[in-house]
């Protein structure tokens, strides 16, 4: 799988069983301390169990990507990924709010 781009979140208290219902209501599912929603050929993780929120957004093999760093300008169709996972961020029941986005091609 390929991490296309991590998103940090500013650090917030997430009460995760008040909210399960909401959450699966969007088609994200619990694991642990993560959420993990699926999204044609795409996956978004949202790990809660670190003090910074991290959203990654990976991809399978289906072909070979070049890792690095990219650029919006460079990759528009990667950056639209990327406003579509910050939408759906907006979503959550959590009121999140974004720290960083690391756009970077990662083999895991």
């Amino acid at each position: 799988m390929y991490q296309i781009f991590e998103i940090t979140l500013k650090p917030k208290e997430i009460d995760l069983e008040k909210n399960l219902d909401k959450i699966n209501k969007l088609n994200w599912h619990s694991n642990g301390r993560l959420l993990v929603k699926d999204d044609d050929g795409l996956r978004y993780i949202l790990d809660l169990s670190s003090l910074k929120l991290k959203l990654k957004c990976v991809m399978t093999e289906l072909f070979p990507i070049e890792e690095g760093k990219w650029l919006p300008e460079d990759y528009p169709s990667r950056e639209e990924i990327v406003n579509t996972a910050i939408t759906e961020l907006k979503k959550l029941p959590f009121n999140l709010e974004i720290n960083e986005i690391c756009r970077i091609i990662k083999h895991e």
